[in-house]
């Protein structure tokens, strides 16, 4: 929620679903510009749901947000498509430049 908060303070349109398979069955059916995918998510993990958002737009820019240090996190997220990992705990204006650089590399 504070993510949220933050984002929309700044100007820009958030959409959140509460799990991967909630986000899975609602990314075709909305405008999407970007994706914020926490790793530690109920049901599928943050991993497993970037691989499914990859196949559905593989385009589409995702950053994985996680709290782990472990190596093979950082190698599924870059090998699945990730833009970028963004670790916990980060700071209002880390995830502010991500979501810019990744808008402006989208556009």
């Amino acid at each position: 929620e504070n993510l949220q908060d933050l984002l929309e303070f700044k100007g820009y349109n958030v959409i959140s679903w509460e799990s991967a398979e909630e986000l899975l069955q609602n990314l075709e059916s909305h405008v999407v510009d970007l994706i914020l995918l926490d790793h530690q998510l109920p049901g599928l993990n943050g991993i497993e749901a970037l691989h499914e958002v990859k196949k559905i737009k593989p385009h589409l820019p995702v950053s994985l947000v996680t709290a782990s240090c472990q190596k093979e996190t950082f190698e599924a997220a870059i090998s699945g498509g990730a833009e970028r990992i963004i670790h916990k705990p980060y700071s209002p204006a880390e995830i502010l430049q991500a979501v810019e650089e990744m808008l402006s590399k989208s556009v």
